[in-house]
């Protein structure tokens, strides 16, 4: 991927912000396209070799389109193609890649009034079996609308709704249970704010909207953290955090107030069972005025875990990450921590459940991270890696980089990630995108200074094998709804087959991999709407995990089974298909998997 050319091979280049200052050279790249900077590093300077090839792109890409982005970006099938394609909030445009860089038929959109705010996020939300795309806007201080549009870019009826000023992405989840999902965004009305759940018709669920004694500081998180099969939405407010029933009630226990006199800044939260008790806890990053912040876990009565808050160094403006970082099948937490600064001067943190930091961490010190930390295998070691944006942008030659750390807080071989603008405030997004065993990588570049930034999208093929099952988060907040649950990686089949091809029959596929440890993808098939349940036995018939209890509609379907606390053993999964009153049983099949610890 050559970035300039001056003559035959001559590269202008800069040093790449060298503690505090910008050294402007000329030099030439060796015959494998890699120079080297003295870069400063733990109070010294070291030589440090950079490749400007970085990961090569696909055709089409890198796009660059007047405005910015922040958050992330999606990917989900727009057209009748089996392949994904990349949904971007740019400035005032919902763009649509194809993965040869062309704009997929009926997009961009173009929204009115106010910049698009967050990430686009893609689900069904009126019920005929389509993913639609829902994005938001708002003004400087009041203002803003909801636009959902359909696939071929057609705008919903009912969109746009006028609902005012929201901040940050929306999310999407079937909170009522009825087949459609619901869009649950925030309103700020200052000095308070508020939380409202719309239906797909643009009216308001009833029981919403909730006020909260402050600003909404990010977007909602919505899963089941207290074990009744029926999801909760957690909101966060400047000086608190809020958790309610679909009803409108507050789960006991909550609203819970930062007792450290620290407040919530876009820290969305994050939903995960990290101590092992059978039920999700909450997961969220704040930041103090004076400097500093703290990493929350609290449990599902609005307690704090014990071992928790940790203490960072700078602001937390990111969620937390949660995946497996060290290997010991038990859950590990995540994040980076941000300060204006001339010089590095930030931190990569890691902890285990208990709040004992992981060998190798903290990382740093780092530029500025604004943003989720991606936890997955992107160089095929079977171990867990680290990535994420940094908020450098080197004058001179207008480059800005991600970057790449292993399990053990060492910086991977062959990072950073080189882009033309500033990844400031942008999670990138993994997938295998042509199906063809090689992991990808979306990200973003953002150049310029306003009111000229433009917005560089870039498609890499990292040539390495794709490894689903070792992808903790591949996107922003964990899927294209957002909601923020770990291990909720389940999507509609228009990620992987078209939506156009409806299942024909039911089906449950064998898990994969099998053998597995400590986790395994379970695909399934639902030929008409119905009610589903996919749930995990040991080989005595005691159900050790439910990984679906809703109605789904025709589709293809996976979930992920984490075996974090079962021993090594035979487990069957069944999955039960039952007709729309719930009344006979359409379709049942039982498959047997193997954990290997």
């Amino acid at each position: 991927m050559k970035k300039f050319f001056f003559g035959i091979s001559i590269i202008l280049l800069a040093a790449f912000n060298l503690y505090s200052q910008d050294i402007r050279q000329l030099t030439i790249p060796d015959v494998m396209n890699n120079f080297s900077v003295l870069k400063y590093q733990n109070k010294g300077f070291k030589q440090v070799t950079y490749n400007t090839d970085s990961f090569p792109n696909f055709t089409g890409f890198p796009k660059n389109i007047s405005g910015t982005t922040f958050e992330g970006y999606i990917f989900c099938n727009m057209d009748s193609d089996p392949e994904p394609e990349i949904v971007i909030n740019i400035g005032y445009t919902v763009q649509a890649f194809n993965q040869d860089g062309s704009a997929v038929t009926g997009w961009p959109k173009t929204v009115a009034s106010y910049g698009l705010e967050g990430s686009p996020a893609f689900g069904d939300i009126d019920g005929d079996g389509q993913g639609e795309i829902v994005v938001t806007n708002h003004g400087l201080t009041s203002g803003g609308y909801i636009y959902a549009y359909k696939r071929d870019g057609t705008v919903l009826t009912g969109y746009p709704i006028n609902h005012g000023y929201s901040s940050r992405s929306p999310v999407l989840a079937d909170v009522n249970n009825d087949g459609k999902m619901e869009i649950i965004v925030n309103k700020r009305t200052y000095p308070t704010g508020q939380v409202y759940i719309y239906k797909y018709d643009g009216t308001i669920l009833t029981g919403w909207p909730k006020n909260m004694g402050h600003v909404p500081a990010s977007s909602c998180a919505v899963g089941d953290i207290d074990g009744d099969n029926a999801p909760e939405i957690i909101m966060e407010s400047y000086t608190g955090l809020y958790a309610w029933k679909v009803n409108g009630d507050s789960l006991a226990g909550f609203p819970f107030m930062m007792p450290n006199g620290d407040v919530n800044s876009y820290s969305s939260p994050v939903l995960a069972d990290v101590n092992g008790d059978g039920f999700r806890e909450i997961i969220f990053g704040t930041h103090v005025s004076g400097g500093g912040g703290y990493v929350y876990v609290l449990k599902k009565d609005g307690t704090v875990q014990t071992g928790w808050p940790k203490t960072t160094g700078n602001w937390i403006y990111g969620p937390p990450s949660i995946g497996y970082i060290d290997n010991d099948n038990y859950l590990d937490i995540a994040v980076g921590d941000q300060v204006m600064s001339a010089s590095p001067a930030d931190y990569v943190y890691a902890w285990d459940r208990n709040g004992n930091a992981l060998s190798g961490f903290p990382i740093g010190p780092v530029n500025a991270v604004n943003c989720q930390i991606v936890l997955a295998d992107i160089d095929g070691d079977n171990m867990t890696e680290l990535i994420f944006d940094d908020n450098t942008y080197n004058s001179t030659t207008g480059m800005g980089q991600y970057l790449g750390y292993n399990h053990d807080g060492t910086p991977c071989s062959g990072w950073p990630i080189q882009t033309m603008g500033t990844t400031f405030f942008t999670t990138p997004c993994l997938y295998d995108m042509n199906s063809n065993g090689i992991l990808d990588i979306i990200g973003t570049g953002i150049q310029g200074t306003a009111p000229s930034q433009s917005t560089n999208v870039y498609l890499w093929n990292t040539g390495i094998s794709y490894h689903p099952t070792k992808i903790y988060n591949r996107m922003w907040q964990y899927n294209t709804r957002h909601n923020g649950v770990y291990g909720d990686t389940l999507t509609m089949t228009g990620v992987q087959n078209s939506f156009n091809s409806v299942p024909v029959k039911y089906g449950l596929s064998q898990n994969y991999p099998n053998p597995f440890n400590p986790a395994t993808i379970i695909r399934f098939k639902i030929k008409d709407s119905r009610f589903v349940t996919l749930k995990v036995y040991d080989i005595l018939g005691k159900e050790v995990s439910t990984l679906i209890n809703e109605f789904k509609k025709s589709g293809e379907y996976e979930a992920r089974f984490i075996a974090e606390n079962l021993s090594s053993g035979i487990y069957f999964y069944k999955l039960n298909v039952v007709d729309p009153l719930g009344r006979t049983g359409d379709f049942s099949e039982t498959k047997i998997m193997t954990l290997i610890k």
